[in-house]
């Protein structure tokens, strides 16, 4: 895998704090920066999938994976919000 900066999320992707996650790096640094919490979701095993990702086609689903934990916990802005300006 390349530079996780320069793998991009298309489109990039809002979250309910504000926050755009527009590369596999920022993916990675919000994992690192969520909270922990043991047995309640998969933010490890994702973490971990998207750090090794070795080929495009594992990058594509470690991003998915990123997608999913992200929708199952929440942290996704509601689709509306999507489309409005900071």
């Amino acid at each position: 895998m390349g530079n996780p900066a320069n793998i991009l999320f298309v489109p990039e992707i809002r979250m309910r704090d504000g926050r755009l996650i527009r590369s596999l790096a920022d993916a990675i640094a919000l994992l690192r920066e969520h909270e922990l919490r043991p047995g309640v979701d998969a933010r490890d095993e994702v973490l971990h999938r998207l750090e090794r990702a070795g080929s495009e086609q594992e990058c594509r689903h470690a991003m998915e994976a990123f997608i999913g934990w992200a929708q199952e916990l929440d942290l996704l802005a509601p689709p509306e919000a999507a489309h409005l300006q900071p």
